[in-house]
């Protein structure tokens, strides 16, 4: 079975621009429907693809990425939309991309404002983010027609090995990244699905508590809320957000 390599996208339509970080077991697909929404509303929309994502092997994710590598490509993909000479930019992130989407509104004066969607930021644990990554990693190889059970297990094995200090990185980060929460003093929208299995839905309002300029909203569905069956009301509360900000 052939498989089809997602791509990065750039939707240019209008002078104000959305970036858009994926996660860390996703690529720009996860992003494709909320880009073209924005796109049909007079705006940009950017997703690039973070460093290890996209390919037929999971290990590259763990290999090739890191955290210091992922937020150099944010900081590469906001100046590149600053070249483009959008004249405001946002910035959003699903789950991982959430991490690096909230650093950017902290580090990163012309940012105009942003948010994140499932974002791992005041969870204590990521169980569920390693749990799913293993899920995904078997999936993958599973499809894979010149790959035997055995082939399978044994990069199953890698893969099991290498996951937790990848995790400990990112959770680094994370951490660093929450403490600058009070930083924060752009528009912050925060969405978070009730049935969130990967992160812990509890934090979100403590997230919220600590951003005196968030907006918390509810969904009441799980972790990918931009392909799960709350992305229509995802994508509208995002628009009427930068409408308004």
């Amino acid at each position: 079975m052939k498989i089809l390599q997602p791509k990065p996208f750039y939707f240019d339509n209008g002078p104000k621009a959305v970036l858009l970080l994926h996660s860390f077991s996703g690529t720009s697909n996860d992003m494709r429907l909320l880009g073209r929404f924005l796109e049909r509303n007079n705006y940009s929309a950017y997703a690039p693809m973070f460093a290890g994502h996209g390919t037929s092997e999971p290990l590259d994710i763990l290999e090739q990425g890191s955290p210091e590598k992922w937020w150099q490509q944010t900081q590469a993909a906001i100046q590149f939309l600053q070249e483009k000479q959008k004249t405001k930019i946002y910035v959003f992130g699903l789950s991982l991309g959430a991490i690096f989407a909230t650093k950017a509104l902290e580090e990163i004066p012309f940012v105009a404002a942003g948010g994140v969607f499932g974002s791992p930021l005041g969870s204590r644990g990521f169980k569920g983010i390693r749990s799913a990554f293993l899920t995904y990693a078997k999936k993958v190889y599973s499809i894979q027609q010149d790959l035997t059970d055995i082939e399978i297990d044994s990069k199953m094995r890698i893969v099991s090995s290498k996951i937790d200090a990848k995790l400990t990185e990112i959770r680094k980060t994370s951490v660093d990244v929450t403490n600058q929460l009070a930083e924060i003093k752009r528009p912050y929208f925060i969405g978070q699905g009730t049935s969130d299995k990967l992160v812990n839905p509890e934090a979100a309002p403590k997230v919220a508590s600590a951003v005196k300029t968030s907006q918390l909203h509810l969904y009441n569905a799980g972790h990918v809320l931009t392909i799960n069956h709350a992305h229509h009301q995802l994508e509208s509360d995002v628009l009427n957000f930068l409408e308004n900000n």
